[in-house]
């Protein structure tokens, strides 16, 4: 039994938590499945893999740029607190769980909560559910992290390991989070993507579909962040790789030069610090533009593949995919929700320090830029830039916040605790679990996973004709 154990634990680190291997294998099953040729099912899976580790390589770069000049402001100011980013999170998560022997239990969450994805597709007639959820790194992040909270607030500092009671509702209900949150943006990142055939599957899919319901009330579509049509000088901001030099030069550059040279580790024989400045602001373009080329190479293999999947497999089904994939239909948004969203988070911090709150949140890139970019692109689609500036701005109050409350009752877990995914659902919907979790016991879990199923029932209908041919919200 052990050695089975090992082998299933030892597919889920080495297989389904690399996305890229997934995402290839995906295509690969999906272009058999539609008859193609085994070398054009394999060249399909060369050009996902290669295309997904583009975007990796875009994403890492981004964040190995800017999470240094956050540290550096941390240092800098002397503070100490919990950081809100997914791996910070994670490393919290992963360290607590290994504390209490049971950090293998993650590994059972995760495919307990994937066979529960795919059944309730498999069931779609009944279940309404059209999404399979394949963003392999995010759903061990995600099992991780709710193991990890409902454990400390149901049973807390007491050493016993997990018991396979909490294993089972921590992967029911994440699984259910999948199928549903996925499921509910269909129609909104069909919209986004001008009918690409994906979801997001990611941190913040309750956030992104509230952020596209409520856009259109705040602003106007037609006033689009990527078409400015500026006069005279200002028309080089038309330029989405200008504009974002320009913009996170004046930003990031800025709070370097608040920070200090000194505080920064560069080859002075090398730059100024004028330059040393421009060519780390100007590397966001760069890393855009690489995530822009990989978003292009997978996509297109992984819609045609997937209809194989969709008419063989688990006919309906959509895939749900790394938020990222959206932000190459729309290069300037994502600027506009890291820049707002960093306000917004700023200022909440600034009101934590006012209270004297016990918790002090630091800012973690990787929720400001990919979950306030994510939430900026959607918004955009629905209200312009100007929806696409204020709701990144809200929601970058919404995550200190959120992630502070939370942070309250799992601080106590000692100087292993250094962070929470942060991230907007995970402010919200999962903070506030956890909190109830600690004051009504484990009934919150098992209640939320059929409140959540409920959700597509009244998705379905508004539009039944439609709701399994064409993805329009109608």
């Amino acid at each position: 039994m052990n050695v089975i154990i090992d082998i299933f634990l030892e597919f889920i680190n080495k297989f389904l938590g690399q996305a890229p291997l997934l995402l290839g294998t995906v295509v690969f099953i999906g272009y058999l499945l539609l008859g193609r040729k085994w070398y054009d099912a394999l060249a399909g899976f060369i050009k996902t893999y290669v295309g997904f580790r583009i975007l990796q390589v875009g994403t890492g770069g981004l964040v190995g740029t800017f999470k240094p000049v956050l540290e550096a402001l941390t240092s800098k100011f002397g503070i100490s607190a919990f950081v809100i980013d997914p791996y910070y999170g994670q490393a919290s998560a992963t360290t607590m769980l290994d504390n209490v022997s049971s950090l293998e239990y993650v590994g059972y969450v995760m495919i307990i909560a994937f066979l529960w994805n795919i059944l309730l597709v498999a069931f779609r007639k009944q279940t309404k559910i059209r999404t399979l959820f394949i963003t392999g790194h995010i759903m061990y992040q995600q099992s991780a992290v709710l193991l990890w909270a409902l454990y400390w607030v149901l049973v807390g500092s007491t050493g016993a390991e997990v018991g396979m009671g909490l294993v089972l509702v921590s992967g029911l209900v994440i699984g259910t989070y999948w199928s549903v949150a996925s499921n509910l943006i269909i129609e909104a990142t069909n919209e986004v993507t001008d009918g690409a055939g994906f979801t997001v599957g990611h941190q913040q899919m309750f956030g992104a579909w509230i952020a596209y319901k409520i856009a259109g009330k705040i602003g106007n579509k037609e006033k689009d962040v990527n078409h400015l049509n500026l006069p005279g000088w200002l028309s080089v901001f038309n330029d989405n790789v200008v504009s974002n030099v320009i913009i996170m030069t004046f930003f990031v550059g800025t709070i370097m030069l608040i920070i200090g040279k000194d505080t920064f580790a560069y080859d002075t024989n090398k730059y100024y610090f004028a330059t040393y400045i421009f060519e780390t602001t100007a590397l966001f373009a760069v890393y855009i533009t690489v995530i822009l080329t990989g978003v292009r190479m997978f996509v297109s293999e992984l819609t045609n593949s997937f209809q194989g999947i969709t008419n063989k497999l688990l006919p309906g089904s959509v895939p749900a995919v790394d938020c990222a994939v959206t932000f190459g239909f729309s290069p300037n948004a994502p600027a506009f929700g890291f820049i707002f969203g960093f306000f917004g988070q700023m200022l909440a911090i600034g009101f934590l320090i006012l209270i004297n709150s016990p918790i002090l949140i630091i800012a973690g890139f990787i929720c400001l830029f990919f979950d306030n970019g994510t939430l900026a692109v959607f918004a955009n689609k629905a209200g312009g830039r100007r929806a696409a500036a204020i709701i990144p701005f809200f929601a970058g109050m919404i995550q200190v916040l959120g992630s502070a409350l939370v942070l309250t009752v799992l601080k106590d877990g000692g100087t292993d605790v250094i962070g929470w995914m942060g991230m907007f659902d995970w402010a919200t919907l999962w903070a506030g679990t956890t909190l109830l979790t600690k004051a009504l016991g484990i009934i919150v879990p098992i209640i939320l996973i059929p409140a959540m199923l409920v959700i597509p029932q009244l998705q379905y209908r508004r539009h039944k004709e439609t709701y399994f041919t064409s993805m329009r919200d109608e």
